[in-house]
């Protein structure tokens, strides 16, 4: 993270002897030039983000909606409409944001980008797929998802640079935040954009919320993101947030979701991180549900969802066959096109799978064996970061960046993408901060475990 204490040192050691008359010392020659550095450094870094900053990552984080039903093959057929033109001014005003940055930083003498192991995999991973768009059937829309994944790598990496970890959390808490409260308010007003029925029960509805957002996968995000970020949970605004996000959560029906927050609170329970109220909240949590199961007062999740699609993970397995088998026939090493190969191939197995829902598929269909190792590679390296900081380390930011990172993996693992939405810029969030933090605990463990080993009996 990018401080004051990142500015040219002052040299002080050549500094020319003042005048009595003058009364004081004065910086002269190169002193001059350091003290002129050092002030476009500091006001280069702001304390908080500015405006344009947050509102860009919380429009990327929101994807933005979609906010109306559309045929599948209208982006395959590049078909535009004010929704789309929204998309593309988001994200074209997002990549100038970047340039922007690039350009001041060139100004104060900074480093363009502090790239460690996980960027330089993911910018390979971004010109690996934007050589699909040459196989691609679609090459506008392959284009512009790679662009998507390019910009969210970059920002999120300049945007956790410059203003910190804390407030990457707090922007993207109050960016899911909002999408749970416009879930919740069309749920009353516009139910027909984000209701569905039940597979299981036509006459039992499901808060699906698909125009706007997935509600299983944002309610879990926005979870991890209010527990591990806020200090002070039961007071009357974290509280009713926390209850509106478990309150979309159940009524999603996503197993997905719901492994993912039994996963997040389990970890709680077996690492104990330094978030008092975070702890507290898993103990009475763990506490209900089995005081629940106890009483069978939980009620069956097959009323909601069809017991048979738990086996196929409601047909998934079928269709990454499908797709694999075709990337493998037509383009083993560089993939049929990011995101249109799916759209293309995913309706000839089932035509209501209209993506790969994976991002391990996504890209293996999309960019081929090359994109699918090297993303591959790069999960393994956050999760060993992951899995160290949970090991060596129980401060919030550890805790937080290392859950946020598995979040991302179970529920990716099962749909959504890494180039736009909730669970995308969450993902090169933690990307960017993970070896941040694991090059800190790196450090420090080794002093303190020598400290303890020396310490007189």
């Amino acid at each position: 993270m990018l401080s004051s204490g990142n500015a040219p040192a002052l040299n002080t050691g050549t500094r020319n002897q003042a005048s009595p008359a003058q009364g004081t010392l004065q910086p002269q020659g190169e002193d001059v030039q350091a003290v002129e550095d050092s002030r476009r450094v500091v006001r280069y870094i702001y304390k908080k983000p500015t405006f344009t900053a947050a509102a860009l990552l919380v429009l990327m984080l929101s994807g933005p909606p979609r906010l109306r039903f559309r045929d599948l093959d209208a982006s395959l057929r590049g078909e535009t409409d004010w929704v789309v033109f929204f998309h593309v001014g988001v994200w074209v005003l997002a990549g100038l944001w970047i340039l922007l940055q690039v350009y001041k930083r060139i100004q104060v003498k900074l480093p363009l980008l502090q790239l460690r192991l996980p960027q330089i995999l993911g910018l390979v991973l971004v010109l690996c797929l934007a050589v699909s768009i040459l196989t691609s059937d679609a090459p506008p829309l392959t284009a512009f998802k790679v662009y998507q994944i390019l910009v969210s790598l970059l920002f999120t990496q300049i945007f956790v640079e410059r203003f910190g970890a804390n407030a990457a959390l707090k922007t993207m808490l109050w960016g899911n935040a909002l999408l749970c409260i416009a879930i919740a308010i069309c749920a009353f007003l516009a139910p027909e954009m984000v209701w569905t029925v039940s597979e299981a029960d036509p006459q039992l509805p499901r808060l699906y919320g698909e125009l706007i957002a997935s509600t299983g996968v944002v309610s879990v995000l926005a979870i991890v993101l209010l527990l591990t970020g806020v200090r002070r949970i039961w007071k009357p605004i974290p509280l009713s947030l926390l209850a509106l996000f478990f309150c979309l959560l159940v009524l999603s029906f996503m197993r997905t979701a719901y492994v993912t927050t039994l996963v997040f609170l389990a970890l709680v329970i077996l690492r104990r991180p330094y978030i008092k109220p975070l702890r507290r909240f898993s103990y009475c949590f763990f506490a209900l549900l089995l005081m629940l199961s106890a009483f069978g007062r939980i009620p069956s999740l097959s009323r909601y969802r069809s017991p048979e699609t738990m086996w196929t993970l409601s047909d998934r397995t079928g269709l990454w066959r499908h797709l694999a088998a075709v990337t493998l026939d037509q383009s083993p090493w560089f993939g049929l096109g990011y995101y249109s190969a799916s759209r293309i191939h995913g309706p000839e197995h089932n035509p209501l799978l209209g993506t790969a829902h994976s991002i391990f598929v996504e890209v293996l269909a999309g960019g081929g064996l090359l994109s699918f190792f090297l993303f591959v590679a790069l999960c393994a390296v956050l999760a060993t970061y992951a899995a160290r900081l949970l090991c060596l380390k129980r401060d919030r930011l550890s805790f937080a960046f290392s859950a946020l990172f598995i979040a991302c993996i179970i529920l990716g693992f099962m749909g959504e993408t890494i180039d736009s939405g909730p669970l995308a810029i969450s993902f090169w969030c933690s990307a960017a901060m993970l070896p941040r933090l694991h090059k800190w605990s790196f450090k420090i463990f080794p002093l303190r475990r020598r400290a303890i080993v020396d310490a007189p009996a």
